[in-house]
């Protein structure tokens, strides 16, 4: 018995050890390595609620924020910081239930917002904003009760949900429905687990580029992100990386069903986003068990070239839990969390760092 304990103990180990290495061994692929420090946006006074996500569009970051008094800050980077607040929660006309993610369109000025209780994109007009107009046309209803659905250049729409068989769908009037991929298994006895639930084991994160031809879906409780393309009819998995797979059990009881996970899974890419160059993945290394909320904070960025080759690993001076970068890929601002939470940016374009540098 002591034997078989031993063995156990051994093989379990191993297989940690295995997770660990295939992180480092990726880490170990960024030979460009930056510390960045954090430049404080607004006051430290100013009171933040629970913000969920950040997106930059049009010289701004707007902060989704659901337990503000206004769901939505808008910060204009070019007027001094000008701080918009607005949004208000309920079902009525331009009211929100749950935001789920921003999105950009083929506008500059133009955000896509996904309601997930709504099962709406609609249309927020950031010139508008700036005006005090809050009007937000619908886009598009879904009917497939996605967690995101994505705009793309061609006027469809990619939805990433819970579905029957597969993960994604793309859909539109010139092209009716179509369905790609299953959520990931690790063997035989996992992919026979039906697709709805293995889908909830892999939730996370959803994101595009400003051009709506690329996307990046990073899963929260294991290592392991994907690369999409997006044609006119199809999408195209370009990479996937992966260093584990949660442990987690199902339930269904025929009215209800979930996927609780294991507070030992070790949280991977916790966000991420994209830009037309780059995907820049949040990592964070740590399980529930061991850090509680903290765990789905990171202080590492990983930055990659949409062929998946490794550009830039940035340690940060403080953890953040969501982050955004702008277009010419020169700054990444994020909420920091040290207890409660900031706006920050962290300058990543050489000259930027330089200018910042001259004017501490």
């Amino acid at each position: 018995m002591k034997r078989l304990i031993f063995l156990l103990s051994l093989v379990l180990g191993l297989a940690a050890c295995s997770k660990v290495d295939k992180v480092t061994k990726w880490d170990s692929t960024f030979k460009d390595v930056r510390q960045l420090e954090a430049k404080n946006y607004l006051s430290k006074d100013y009171i933040w609620g629970r913000p969920f996500f950040i997106h930059y569009i049009d010289s701004c970051v707007i902060v989704y924020d659901d337990l503000g008094d206004s769901l939505f800050t808008l910060i204009d980077l070019k007027a001094d910081n000008r701080v918009y607040r607005f949004g208000k929660r309920g079902q009525g006309k331009d009211d929100f239930l749950q935001v789920a993610s921003f999105y950009n369109m083929q506008s500059d000025s133009l955000l896509a917002v996904y309601d997930g209780f709504g099962r709406s994109l609609v249309q927020m007009n950031i010139n508008q904003v700036r005006r005090g107009i809050y009007k937000f046309p619908l886009v598009v209803e879904d009917t497939l009760r996605s967690v995101f659905v994505v705009p793309t250049k061609y006027h469809t729409y990619v939805g990433i949900g819970f579905y029957e068989k597969n993960m994604l769908s793309l859909y539109g009037d010139k092209i009716g429905r179509r369905y790609f991929f299953e959520y990931p298994y690790k063997d035989k006895q996992e992919k026979a687990i039906s697709n709805r639930l293995r889908g909830m084991a892999y939730q996370g994160m959803l994101r595009s580029n400003p051009s709506m031809d690329k996307m990046i879906f990073t899963t929260i409780n294991s290592p392991h992100f994907f690369l999409y393309s997006i044609e006119k009819d199809k999408i195209i998995k370009t990479y996937e990386f992966v260093a584990s797979y949660p442990v987690y059990k199902t339930v269904d009881t025929g009215t209800m069903t979930s996927a609780p996970m294991s507070a030992r899974n070790i949280c991977g890419f916790v966000d991420a986003y994209a830009t037309d160059k780059y995907v820049y993945l949040l990592y964070s290394g740590r399980s529930i068990a061991d850090a509680g909320r903290r765990a789905l904070c990171g202080s590492v960025v990983y930055k990659i070239t949409w062929d998946a080759k490794p550009v830039c690993k940035y340690e940060l001076d403080v953890p953040i839990s969501t982050f955004c970068v702008s277009d010419d890929d020169s700054w990444i601002y994020a909420m920091a969390y040290q207890d409660e939470f900031h706006l920050v940016g962290f300058p990543i374009n050489t000259k930027h760092a330089e200018k910042a540098q001259l004017d501490k």
